[in-house]
């Protein structure tokens, strides 16, 4: 009862976001799918726009949808977990969590000149490397930018392949099984560039994860730089005393 009077001198927008809540809660609307339009909730609840838009802010403030430009608002799930303790590829890991993995290639290079990254391969002046971006999504949604310096002397041609796929599928064509890491994982912030990319805001905190990938034969194949959106995904570890 005493809820009951505290809800009926709760703001309508608020009260609004409370149904969504419970929809999402229910089941009736599960993660990736698109919420209700501003128009949806002003027709059902005979609100203004500026209610409904209110309503659509308190979810996003709590992290429980995302609204991407020109497509509308998603159901967020809380977290994506993901093992550091396991070599996964992100394409099976969010496909445990029922979702439609997706990736698009934004920039491809060969570079030549001696880099930083040629060092962390134990590559020599003369040897190339492949350098590709992408932007990997979950149900459509942007989820991480993926950055990877990629040995060719292991994969001859592989520039010419379509990168959009999974790497450690074309790896295995390859005959090369990446069974071994060593990374560093931190706090990061985005630049503008990379927030437009995840649909976040400049200085946006993220989960930065950099290191070298290898073979079964511990031969050194890539070098990653990750931006995980730090709103989504969480990251554990298993020990033992």
């Amino acid at each position: 009862m005493y809820d009951d009077i505290v809800k009926d001198y709760l703001p309508k927008y608020i009260k609004i976001s409370e149904d969504i809540k419970k929809d999402i809660e229910s089941g009736v609307l599960k993660y990736g799918e698109k919420i209700y339009s501003e128009k949806d909730i002003m027709n059902k609840y005979n609100v203004s726009s500026t209610t409904a838009r209110k309503s659509l802010d308190v979810l996003k403030r709590e992290n429980l949808i995302e609204s991407i430009q020109g497509k509308g608002s998603f159901i967020l799930q809380t977290k994506i977990l993901r093992s550091l303790k396991k070599v996964i590829s992100f394409s099976e890991n969010v496909k445990k969590q029922s979702l439609k993995p997706t990736s698009k290639l934004i920039e491809k290079e060969i570079i030549s000149n001696f880099t930083k990254y040629h060092k962390k391969l134990n590559l020599s002046k003369g040897d190339k490397l492949l350098k590709i971006k992408r932007v990997k999504y979950g149900n459509e949604i942007p989820l991480l930018i993926d950055t990877r310096y990629i040995n060719i002397k292991y994969c001859p041609g592989i520039e010419n392949l379509d990168l959009n796929d999974s790497l450690y599928e074309i790896y295995e064509s390859y005959k090369i099984k990446i069974v071994h890491s060593k990374q560093i994982l931190q706090l990061s912030f985005l630049d503008e560039n990379n927030a437009k990319l995840l649909n976040c805001k400049k200085f946006d905190p993220v989960i930065k994860i950099e290191g070298t990938l290898y073979s079964e034969d511990f031969s050194s194949i890539e070098y990653e730089e990750d931006l995980w959106n730090g709103a989504v995904f969480s990251f554990y570890v298993e020990a033992s005393l």
